[in-house]
């Protein structure tokens, strides 16, 4: 993970998109599927879906590897702690779930957010490094998220999941809403 002190740029355009496009409807709550079934990287996959928004271009197999190895230490270490804390504290262990800890558990989220800002400018970092050259054809969405979604399959024990209807609905949700964003530009 590069030093933040390296240059990254954490209000990007990046960071917009990803904002703008988490919050159109349906989107976090598919995004939030897929990760708690697909263990899915939420950020990898809205940065994915930025490159192919802003560079015309569908990240390959190798290039979400590449991502994914990026930042796999900072999700570790930082991103999925921070959640698993946040999530822990909203029925336990006592005195949770009181107007005290529900304050904190406000500000670990910020927190959560605030790496996964961290983490997400790293990518657009990685993207400068190595630049990808636009694509002729036009990037078929569903076909991209077809490809995170075996890609974050394959990384956990119930990669049948990746298959249900649940995930298929999530991804479908996924693909109308940035649609939608691509045709107001």
């Amino acid at each position: 993970m590069p030093d933040p002190g390296d240059g990254l740029e954490l209000e990007g355009p990046h960071w917009a998109f990803a904002l703008d496009l988490y919050h159109r409807r349906g989107v976090a709550e598919a995004c939030l599927r897929l990760q708690d079934d697909l263990d899915a990287d939420v950020t990898l996959l809205l940065f994915a879906l930025y490159t192919a928004d802003q560079h015309h271009r569908a990240l390959r197999p190798a290039e979400i590897a590449a991502l994914d190895a990026t930042v796999a230490p900072w999700r570790a270490e930082v991103v999925q702690p921070l959640r698993a804390l946040r999530r822990r504290m909203r029925n336990g262990p006592s005195p949770a779930a009181c107007a005290a800890t529900e304050a904190l558990r406000d500000r670990i989220k910020a927190a959560e957010v605030g790496a996964e800002q961290i983490e997400l400018a790293a990518m657009a970092q990685w993207l400068q490094s190595n630049p990808l050259q636009a694509a002729s054809d036009p990037v078929d969405i569903a076909a991209l998220l077809d490809r995170l979604a075996a890609f974050f399959a394959a990384r956990t024990p119930s990669a049948s999941k990746a298959q249900s209807p649940a995930i298929a609905s999530a991804l479908q949700t996924i693909a109308l809403a940035v649609a939608a964003a691509f045709q107001r530009r």
